[in-house]
């Protein structure tokens, strides 16, 4: 237990601390890099490679997401690993960090107190006897006497016997010394060399120094048997320190002499390891200088290949837009071409079509100047003549009756003729006229005198509750078709001897009649694009063409009508005027 290192022990740790966690410590999460690390250190003992573990615990060391567990584990291994190729002071530490790093679990207390244990044991290596002590103390009860640990619970308590020889208690190093003997004679009868050695002190101290060179003996014999040079050598050195103590310094010489042949052996021996250990030491400092120089020219390279590849992707991302925004640029200036050639085509067209527009526009003109002067000026002529007195009393009845009806057909035609001129005429306006100041009175009033022979012929009365100060903005042209259109309407079905109102309120002109009134389902239907014919109250006819023209150019210029009943008779028509 306290030989020198050679490399079949560190082999032998090695293995056994392999055995030891492949066979239930791993169940104790772990990452899969530390799964990875037994993996290698396993094939590495088997292939003999002792260079290439310490470097594979270093890089593990390295790393910064390992758990407190993990930590834990590779610390040991490292102290381990330093254990077993002489560098003691570094396995101390290591051992002192990974007992530092202690997490809850079963695992982690079994790594806990090997690592106590192997800290005891280095500790006594060097002699320190009283730290050898404490280590052992805390861990001695948490290594039961199994096959597998019967040599770290012998070593415990011989660490622990000894502590207490050196301070004379010699029962309690005894009876220490007799429970390693026991565990030794069941499970490693070799140990027993050891344990002779060390009971053998305590009887010489007692002055029973037969017992003392029996046990000596023993060990020898039990050492020569386990082919244990070092442990025979101890038990020579032992017995020559007792027989110089009792003063039998002849036999003292004898043993030196025998001592001396046999360190000269262990001599050869220890120069053989030294220079194994030299090999293993210098080729894992070699090993550990190429892995770092690697380690460098590999993270150079990879530096490089990094560069190399964002440059890459930078540039084939810069010939991909170059690519898009080419076709794009494609894509456009033959869609704009495309657009230019239509938009000239349709330009073309619709030059065409204003050519075309302003000359029947002029067409339309001519016609309605042709039916305006030879067309209804005759028709109005005509009505004048009839509506003479003296052409009415100069003639029979019957001439006078046929004279009547001529001059109720002739009013009928020229109501038609008039609102189909105004309807087509507001067909062509395209755009909505200028606007302007209107004095509502006056315009009134002027409408009122064009309808002055309607008016007469049924004695009816307009009354203009208008302010002769009202003054609305709107299209004087429209105002005044629809004005006359709706008077011309409350006339034809107003009672004779009657009256209309005209008033003024929120923007609305109100025009209210006191005649037969409209029907309802004629009302729902007065401003579609239909004809609804009615017949006033004197059976003058009506093809309700002139509200549909009124309502379509009140829509035109942001204005409406509307129209319902006056209770108990007749109709009040709103014009209202834009806000």
């Amino acid at each position: 237990m306290f030989s020198t290192c050679a490399i079949h022990n560190f082999i032998k740790h090695i293995v056994l601390i392999l055995l030891l966690y492949s066979s239930g410590l791993w169940s104790q999460e772990v990452s899969p890099s530390i799964q990875e690390l037994r993996n290698n250190l396993n094939r590495l003992n088997n292939e003999t490679k002792l260079d290439s573990i310490g470097y594979l615990i270093e890089k593990q060391l390295d790393k910064n997401d390992l758990s407190g567990f993990e930590l834990q584990l590779v610390l040991f291994f490292q102290g381990n690993y330093y254990n077993q190729i002489g560098r003691t002071s570094d396995a101390i530490m290591a051992l002192q960090k990974s007992i530092i790093q202690k997490v809850e679990g079963k695992e982690a207390d079994r790594i806990y107190y090997k690592s106590l244990y192997i800290l005891s044991d280095l500790n006594f290596t060097k002699k320190e006897y009283k730290k050898a002590f404490y280590y052992a103390s805390l861990c001695k009860d948490k290594i039961p006497v199994t096959q597998n640990r019967a040599n770290e619970y012998m070593g415990l308590h011989l660490i622990i016997g000894y502590y207490y020889y050196i301070n004379y208690d010699h029962k309690k190093s005894m009876q220490e010394f007799l429970l390693a003997e026991q565990a030794a004679k069941k499970y490693d009868p070799c140990k027993l060399s050891e344990v002779y050695v060390k009971t053998a002190r305590i009887y010489s101290r007692k002055d029973q120094l037969d017992k003392a060179k029996k046990a000596i003996t023993e060990s020898a014999r039990i050492a020569d048997s386990c082919d244990a040079l070092e442990n025979k050598i101890n038990a020579m050195r032992t017995l020559r320190e007792i027989l110089v103590e009792h003063g039998e310094f002849e036999a003292a010489h004898k043993t030196f002499e025998r001592l001396d042949r046999l360190v000269g052996l262990e001599d050869t021996k220890r120069r053989n390891i030294r220079i194994d250990s030299f090999e293993v030491a210098n080729r894992i400092k070699l090993k550990d200088q190429q892995n770092i120089t690697l380690k460098r020219i590999n993270e150079s390279t990879e530096i490089k290949l990094q560069k190399q590849k964002i440059a890459l992707i930078a540039a084939l991302i810069g010939i991909t837009l170059l690519i898009i925004l080419l076709y794009s640029i494609f894509v456009l200036t033959r869609k704009q071409r495309e657009t230019n050639e239509t938009l000239k085509l349709q330009k073309e067209q619709i030059e065409n079509k204003n050519s075309e527009l302003k000359r029947l526009n002029l067409l339309h003109q001519k016609i309605f100047t042709v039916i305006s002067h030879d067309f209804k000026e005759p028709i109005t002529t005509l009505k004048v003549l009839l509506d003479k007195e003296e052409i009415a009393n100069n003639e029979s009845k019957v001439v006078s009756s046929y004279i009547k009806a001529i001059s109720q057909q002739l009013e009928q035609s020229d109501t038609m003729l008039t609102s189909l001129l105004e309807w087509a005429r507001a067909e062509l306006i395209t755009t909505i006229s200028n606007t302007s100041e209107i004095k509502l009175f006056d315009f009134i009033t002027a409408a009122r005198r064009e309808l002055s022979h309607q008016l007469k012929a049924k004695n009816i009365q307009i009354d203009n509750r208008i302010s002769k100060e009202t003054i609305i903005i709107f299209n004087p042209t429209v105002l005044s078709i629809v004005l006359r259109n709706i008077i011309n309407n409350a006339i034809k079905f107003s009672y004779e001897n009657s009256s209309i109102i005209i008033e003024y309120e929120n923007n609305e002109i109100i025009i209210k009649d006191f005649g037969k009134g409209i029907e309802q389902k004629k009302i729902d239907k007065l401003f579609r694009k239909s004809i609804n014919p009615g017949v006033g109250t004197n059976f003058e006819s009506g093809f309700g063409i002139g509200l549909y023209l009124c309502q379509e150019l009140m829509l035109k210029n942001g204005g409406t009508l509307d129209v319902f009943n006056n209770e108990p008779q007749g109709c009040v028509f709103k014009i209202i005027l834009p806000t």
